[in-house]
């Protein structure tokens, strides 16, 4: 009789572990999906000159709050890690995204985002040669993804890397022909925008 009663109530608290983890799982989803969101509105109501206005600020913080709500395991999470490395580089707070941003790419390495921001904020911060390490690192990675490429160039122009801006701007301008238009102003440029290979680059048919 004792042993029926155990196994009758191991199976009742089996079920309930089931539905607390089931729900904790769902609690997780749905903060996920709301910093997510906040954190996309925040960035559509950016200044016309790409500040942070403080409604934006106030929807990025918000974003972090919620963030701040997940288990210490699940705060560790890839995306989890991603949105909140995210949401500071939109706050301009470069220094604090980036260990996040390198916890991402090892939990995530395939998540161009990932790459892209870390790149992002070593590039604000003065730290071009790692910039341009981690962009390279993350082609290798996520193939030659047009965004990485593009944006790789640009920091390779900003070093005085001539070829190697060319080599990447005409892989970015390959894969997508929009990144072409982009290259008129983008100021990254100016130092090689009269360069003959430069100007063959972007005149380059597809």
């Amino acid at each position: 009789m004792c042993l029926v009663t155990e196994l009758i109530r191991g199976s009742e608290m089996s079920v309930s572990h089931e539905n607390m983890t089931s729900l904790e799982n769902m609690r997780h989803s749905a903060l996920l999906r709301q910093a997510s969101g906040y954190i996309e509105l925040a960035e559509f109501n950016m200044t016309p000159n790409g500040e942070v206005s403080e409604p934006s600020k106030r929807l990025l913080r918000k974003a972090i709050e919620l963030l701040d709500r997940l288990s210490a395991t699940e705060k560790l999470n890839g995306n989890a890690t991603v949105l909140r490395a995210e949401a500071l580089r939109v706050l301009g707070q470069f220094s604090d995204a980036i260990p996040y941003f390198r916890l991402a790419v090892t939990k995530t390495p395939q998540s161009m985002t990932s790459w892209l921001g870390f790149g992002w904020c070593l590039k604000r911060l003065g730290q071009l040669s790692d910039a341009i390490t981690v962009l390279t690192q993350g082609i290798d990675v996520c193939g030659n993804e047009p965004i990485l490429a593009y944006n790789l160039s640009c920091y390779h122009s900003l070093a005085g890397n001539v070829p190697a801006a060319i080599e990447y701007l005409t892989k970015a301008i390959s894969s997508d022909d929009r990144f072409r238009s982009l290259t008129s102003r983008e100021s990254d440029f100016d130092s090689i925008r009269n360069d003959p290979r430069f100007v063959a680059a972007i005149e380059q048919p597809v």
